[in-house]
């Protein structure tokens, strides 16, 4: 019995020493370790202000009956989708260069079509303005 006690204690004593090994260690962190990370706040490019330029033309609501697609344009530069009576399809950014509109999806597509006469054509299709 006393043999088998004295196995126990060393046993227990081991365990409490790997144990009290994997503690924290005392000193406070200064740096952030590896599997730690930092934040920082990171630049952020600003949506397009179209009220400043041309694309503010493109403000509203825009339709392809036979494609059954709507993108509605808002004034701070973001747009939504609605197709085959999905609302909110899409939501993204959108820009104007010239006669060229691209539709930045947040799904990391870009549609990009062009502007001609009272039209955006798309190879989805062409919108004209919900009257």
């Amino acid at each position: 019995m006393n043999r088998r006690m004295t196995m126990v204690t060393a046993i227990v004593g081991l365990a409490l020493l790997v144990l009290g090994a994997c503690g924290k260690s005392d000193e406070p962190a200064d740096k952030p370790t590896a599997t730690e990370s930092t934040t920082t706040d990171s630049p952020t490019t600003p949506a397009p202000d179209p009220t400043d330029d041309a694309a503010s033309a493109l403000v509203g609501d825009w339709h392809d009956v036979k494609a059954k697609w709507v993108v509605h344009f808002h004034k701070d530069g973001t747009y939504v989708e609605d197709f085959e009576g999905v609302t909110d399809f899409r939501v993204g950014t959108y820009e104007l260069d010239g006669t060229k509109v691209s539709l930045v999806g947040d799904d990391g597509n870009t549609d990009v079509g062009t502007v001609e006469d009272d039209a955006l054509v798309f190879k989805l299709g062409t919108l004209t303005r919900v009257s």
